[in-house]
Order: C-alpha cells, then sequence, then structure tokens
C-alpha cells in the first residue's frame, strides 16, 4: 500500500499527495493504458467505429476508468486540487472552445497524412458512401464523453500534478504526459501517435490554462464525436 504524507482518512477526508508520485502513476497507467502498445491493442479498434459494439465497449471501459480516477483523486490530495468542481453551463462553452481548437489543429495534420499517404487504421475500411443509421449518433457521443473523462482525468488532471510533484517543470510535465497520451494511441498507427499527441498537447495547453476538467474533457469528448461523425456520415 503507498503511504500519504497526511496519514490515511477516510473518503471526503483527502490524505494528501503519496510519498511515491511517479509509482501511483505508473502503476495506474500501467493497469489502464499499457496494452495500447502491444500489438494486441489493435484488434479492438481497427475498422470497427461504425459497430455500436465498438462504442458500447468503449463506454463499458471507460466508465469504470473514469468513477476509479475520481475515487482516488477524492481520497488522494482531494477533488478540488485537480480542478473538479460542479458542472455549470459556461463550461459547456469553454468545452465547445476546447473541441474546436482541436479541430483546427487536426484538419492540417490530416491534410498532410492525406498527401503522405498515412492512414489510421481506427478509420479503415469506412467506404464512402456506406449508409449508417443515425440511431448509432448517441451512442458514439456517449462513448465519445465517456471516453473524454477517463483520459482527461488521468493524462491531464492527474498526471500532469503527479509528474509535477516528482519535480518536473509544468511545461515538461505536460509534454511527457502528451507523449504518453500519444503513445497510449499506438494500435491507430503513426499517424494516429503523432495526432493524438499534438491535440493532446493543445488540452494540455487549456488545462494548463483554466484547470477546468469539464473544459477539457467535453472538449475531448465532442472533438472525438466530430471526427466519428466525418469518418462515417461524410
Amino acid at each position: 500500500m503507498i503511504e500519504r504524507r497526511q496519514g490515511i482518512g477516510p473518503l471526503g477526508s483527502p490524505r494528501g499527495e503519496p510519498e511515491r508520485p511517479l509509482l501511483e502513476a505508473g502503476l495506474l497507467f500501467a493497469a489502464f493504458y499499457l496494452t495500447a502498445y502491444l500489438p494486441l491493442g489493435a484488434s479492438f479498434s481497427a475498422g470497427s467505429i461504425d459497430s455500436p459494439g465498438y462504442h458500447a465497449a468503449a463506454i463499458a471501459i471507460n466508465a469504470p476508468r473514469a468513477l476509479l480516477m475520481l475515487y482516488l483523486m477524492a481520497v488522494g490530495d482531494g477533488l478540488s486540487a485537480f480542478g473538479l468542481g460542479s458542472f455549470k453551463a459556461v463550461d459547456l462553452r469553454k468545452g465547445l472552445f476546447a473541441a474546436a481548437g482541436a479541430v483546427a489543429v487536426m484538419v492540417p495534420l490530416a491534410l498532410l497524412f492525406s498527401l503522405l499517404g498515412l492512414t489510421n487504421p481506427l478509420l479503415a475500411g469506412l467506404g464512402g458512401g456506406a449508409k449508417r443509421s443515425l440511431a448509432l449518433v448517441p451512442l458514439f457521443l456517449t462513448s465519445s464523453i465517456a471516453t473524454g473523462y477517463a483520459e482527461e482525468l488521468f493524462f491531464r488532471s492527474y498526471l500532469i500534478r503527479r509528474l509535477g510533484g516528482s519535480g518536473l517543470p509544468p511545461l515538461w510535465a505536460a509534454l511527457a504526459s502528451s507523449l504518453l497520451f500519444g503513445g497510449a494511441h499506438g494500435a491507430q498507427g503513426l499517424a494516429g501517435i503523432v495526432a493524438t499527441t499534438i491535440v493532446g498537447l493543445w488540452f494540455a495547453w487549456r488545462w494548463c490554462d483554466g484547470r477546468n476538467i469539464h473544459e477539457i474533457a467535453v472538449g475531448h469528448g465532442l472533438y472525438d464525436a466530430t471526427v466519428f461523425a466525418v469518418a462515417l456520415y461524410s
């Protein structure tokens, strides 16, 4: 069990930062995302985003991740230390801005990848002109928001704080978290790794600027949903 600086208290009474922040972060990263670096990770994602089962699985995986992160944050440093507060109407507006920024980052990257002949296996096999039911929209929107919260809670809110607690300056902590975020999308090929790393830097900047988890989580979710909508219906 990882000892904490302020002793151990019940849920609602934060115990403080861990004595070994990198050990805690490393264990969580291995539990959540290490398999994404292995070949078996590709079998889940390749060419299946038009399947309801893909998005149902994404919800089943990411909702528990987000809830576990919230629990660990609450009993650790306290939710407020990680930029977690009640959701406000303004957070939706900020989320829309964060999503728009991510799309603006991604458009020139997509054009560059097209010129270089780089493809994302996640989007491969989605032949143009295929008719898909709009009933899939609520499902991929839900899965996108679940993914947004799970990944932003870990890679931005949690990981940047833990890297900072180990002595890493904020800029380097943000860069390291973005590189790990990109690497965890290895099943999407080189294009996916580069794109998610750069988009991750955008969300890291928004996080460091505002410390508002709802902004970047909603922004991340809406960005993912936009990518799905374009890939499935354009």
